[in-house]
């Protein structure tokens, strides 16, 4: 239990604190029954005794309320004029008690109340001591009031440092989970974004294949190795990014995934499709960050797939330009011309959600001359 909790209210009572609690309403009890048998009204005084004792057990959780229940049962003792030698203890332990674990207003109003006890105490029973004794009661009464504030501000320090930190470690725990997550769905992207140009590149083949069985059985022995040689290559990344996904181990997700180094493999694919595919870089692919190379190879695989869905045979033009400050990827194509506002015909939404990763923005339109733009601006930060 927390000394915030039991600011709070939010705890049960300690066991020590039942404890001193029960402990001082024996001997008070025991005081009044039998120590002294000429104590006034034995009954009342009994009751306020038991009143005062129990409230020790909540001075933690409930320090206010126990110093009131605590000081009223004291004062009916004093009002009764049965001095005792055990009820200034729990009146001292209560003192003690607003004053590390009490609110504000409550330690100044505790120490207060506590103090107009005292007064009556020795004003209603005089033989107890004069002034002299009154004035030193009360300044062992602040002292041990003062004591306790610095305790409690010293523990209340800790477990805020505590609290702090313990909060902080979840931030983090959150922020990696959250980066986890992150990496799990760019890998989803990545295996929807694999399948849909594979298929679509195996379909090409299998189509130039049937049409050249039977006059060129060359082309179509070509046709068949691509095929197999693509569905190959597609298996052994689909096992990566499915182990990636299913394992959720973080040294497969930090696998490296194709990036600008493999668009000329990606060209290659393409022209053995029978598309005529023109890649040009301008600047060093190798300044490029990992990942808008990896975000940029994936926007230039789902577009050539588009082109091998939409545009046939097309011609294809991708320009990457890298600059310090932004990488521009534009991919074109002489097909006719899509429905831009098609966007699961045409992809256009893992495009989007890939740009909106980098911050960046994407131009997606039909060209004058026909056929389709794709135009993406990636910000470079400066690390």
């Amino acid at each position: 239990m927390t000394r915030i909790d039991k600011m709070a209210g939010l705890a049960a009572p300690p066991l020590s604190d039942v404890a001193l609690a029960a402990l001082f309403t024996v001997l008070l009890e025991l005081e009044i029954w039998l120590f002294k048998p000429d104590t006034n009204a034995p009954v009342i005084a009994s009751v306020a005794a038991l009143a005062a004792g129990v409230a020790l057990a909540f001075r933690q959780v409930r320090p206010f309320p126990a110093l009131l229940v605590n000081l009223a049962g004291t004062l009916v003792l004093i009002g009764l004029g049965n001095p005792s030698n055990f009820i200034q203890w729990t009146s001292l332990v209560m003192v003690w008690s607003i004053a590390a674990y009490g609110r504000p207003v409550e330690r100044w109003l505790g120490l207060g109340l506590a103090l107009a006890g005292l007064g009556f105490y020795f004003a209603r029973i005089p033989d107890q001591g004069g002034l002299p004794v009154l004035i030193a009661s009360a300044a062992v009464w602040t002292m041990v009031w003062l004591v306790s504030r610095l305790f409690g501000a010293r523990m209340l320090e800790e477990e805020l440092r505590e609290a702090r930190n313990a909060a902080h470690a979840f931030a983090v725990a959150q922020e990696e989970r959250l980066s986890f997550e992150n990496a799990r769905t760019s890998m989803a992207r990545d295996l929807h974004d694999l399948i849909g140009h594979t298929v679509n590149l195996m379909l090409v083949h299998a189509e130039g294949a049937r049409m050249a069985l039977d006059d060129d059985p060359a082309s179509t022995r070509l046709a068949l190795d691509t095929i197999i040689s693509t569905a190959r290559q597609t298996m052994m990344e689909l096992d990566r990014l499915l182990k990636a996904l299913h394992s959720g181990s973080e040294s497969v997700l930090r696998h490296p995934s194709p990036g600008m180094e493999s668009l000329p493999r990606l060209r290659d694919e393409l022209i053995a499709a029978g598309v005529d595919v023109e890649l040009r870089v301008h600047g060093d692919a190798a300044d490029v960050p990992g990942s808008i190379g990896v975000s940029a190879y994936r926007i230039v695989q789902a577009a050539l797939t588009n082109t091998l869905k939409y545009a046939g045979s097309a011609d294809v033009s991708v320009d990457v330009t890298v600059n310090p400050s932004v990488v521009t990827l534009d991919v074109s194509d002489t097909g006719a011309g899509l429905d831009v506002d098609d966007v699961e015909g045409f992809g256009l939404r893992g495009i989007r959600e890939r740009m909106d990763l980098h911050g960046g923005d994407v131009a997606i339109r039909n060209r004058s001359g026909g056929g389709v733009q794709i135009l993406c601006h990636f910000p470079v930060r400066s690390t």
